[in-house]
């Protein structure tokens, strides 16, 4: 604002300046001074005009964030301020997790924040139920940077109601002295190798947000291939039967540990066993642990069904988004845009660890020369976007259940076929009630 009123303070003397020209003692050159002087004085008005300052508008803004970001954000809002003379913004930063607010929205829309932070398997039926308020203003300053899978993350019908600033997906850790960066790339090499460790590979197969890598490793759907079919899971198909069979024989094998209760990631720390799934959130625990005998990879291929196959597990991505009630709809999509930005997006991964999901950053040598980052980056574009649909509400707690059943022995190779058509009625037969 400073800037503006200071442009328009000059003008005013060049208007002054003109009219003391304009006092001159001959006829005609007074006349062609006052005539000079009329046009100059048109001008220089027709020019503060254009300058004069914007009209401020005053915002008041509510938002949510996880505690870790909550300095960062305080101080990335008073930078979008000073840069928009045409808002004078007011604001309250809360502290609520990035999955807690969509839940908070949905049970109280008129006190919710403004703007907040949700993964972006939740934002279609955030947007279904009319809670979301598209992202269109400022967008493009950073739609062309994003990977495509992040957009359509966040497109519902055409628009995006969300801005990404990091994949939110799991990789592989692996203790160097244990494995080499060529064993890790195959499960059957890691399983296969005398580490000298009491185990080789732990994962999560009694967790819905991991035990798919194998079923969507192999080839089989969920919610058909765009992920939007609400009446479709292939997961009971040949080759769906085939991961299954898969995990069993990997959940009854010696040198495995399923890491339930973080069991897994204590024997990984106390070099134990020698790689497992986890994602960006344990570096630091990990590092401080094993320092430099820590690596990491994107998720190793596994024999399924006779095929070497690339193990691809959920991505989503953690984003910014609106509440389609806000009172102040273009300062708000514009600060939701802002925070995702390459500036903020690089404070954030600096100070809180999310790895930054625009192109320009993951190729940026920080990004690249941080091996957690690249194997996060890696893997997320390997994995398979996160169903968005509502329908994907009634996949979590059956595909645990399978999982235990496993682990536990109770699903067996005879029995694993009537166990995913029963997995797989659970998660699309309710449409059908």
């Amino acid at each position: 604002m400073k800037m503006k009123k200071l442009s328009a303070l000059l003008l005013s003397g060049v208007l002054a300046a003109s009219a003391l020209v304009g006092c001159g003692s001959d006829a005609q050159s007074g006349a062609q001074a006052q005539t000079d002087n009329t046009a100059a004085t048109q001008t220089a008005q027709a020019d503060s005009n254009a300058a004069a300052p914007v009209e401020t508008q005053d915002v008041s803004l509510k938002i949510w964030v996880p505690e870790e970001a909550v300095e960062d954000t305080d101080a990335a809002v008073k930078a979008f301020d000073d840069l928009h003379d045409e808002f004078n913004i007011t604001y309250e930063i809360a502290v609520v997790g990035i999955d807690e607010a969509p839940q908070q929205l949905t049970t109280d829309p008129d006190t919710a924040a403004d703007i907040f932070y949700t993964p972006s398997g939740g934002v279609a039926d955030l947007v279904n139920k009319g809670l979301l308020l598209p992202i269109t203003k400022d967008f493009e300053t950073i739609a062309s940077d994003l990977p495509e899978s992040a957009l359509t993350a966040v497109t519902v019908d055409g628009l995006t109601y969300a801005a990404p600033f990091s994949p939110n997906t799991y990789f592989m850790y692996y203790n160097k002295d244990l494995l080499t960066a060529d064993d890790v790339k195959s499960l059957e090499t890691i399983l296969a190798k005398d580490t000298g460790a009491k185990y080789n590979f732990s994962t999560n197969i009694t967790n819905s947000w991991y035990i798919e890598s194998f079923f969507l490793g192999a080839g089989a759907t969920l919610f058909g291939p765009d992920g939007k079919d609400p009446s479709e899971c292939s997961w009971n198909n040949e080759t769906g039967l085939a991961a299954a069979e898969y995990i069993i024989d990997l959940a009854g094998n010696p040198k495995y540990l399923e890491n339930k209760d973080g069991v897994g990631g204590a024997e990984f720390k106390e070099g134990n066993l020698a790689a497992i799934t986890d994602g960006a959130w344990s570096a630091p625990s990990y590092r401080e642990s094993l320092g430099d005998k820590l690596g990491a990879v994107a998720l190793p291929t596994a024999n399924i069904g006779g095929k070497d196959v690339q193990l691809s597990n959920f991505v989503d991505f953690k984003t910014i988004t609106v509440k389609s009630t806000t009172a102040y709809p273009l300062a708000a999509q514009q600060l939701a845009v802002f925070l995702a930005n390459p500036e903020n997006s690089l404070i954030r991964y600096q100070n809180q660890g999310d790895v930054p999901v625009l192109n320009s950053l993951a190729s940026s040598e920080e990004i690249a020369n941080d091996e957690v980052a690249s194997a996060l980056n890696a893997q997320a574009s390997k994995a398979t976007n996160q169903p968005s649909i509502s329908k994907m509400g009634d996949y979590w707690t059956p595909a645990q259940a399978f999982g235990e059943g496993v682990v536990s022995g109770e699903i067996t190779k005879a029995n694993a076929q009537e166990k995913l058509d029963a997995l797989v009625d659970s998660i699309t037969g309710t449409l059908a009630e």
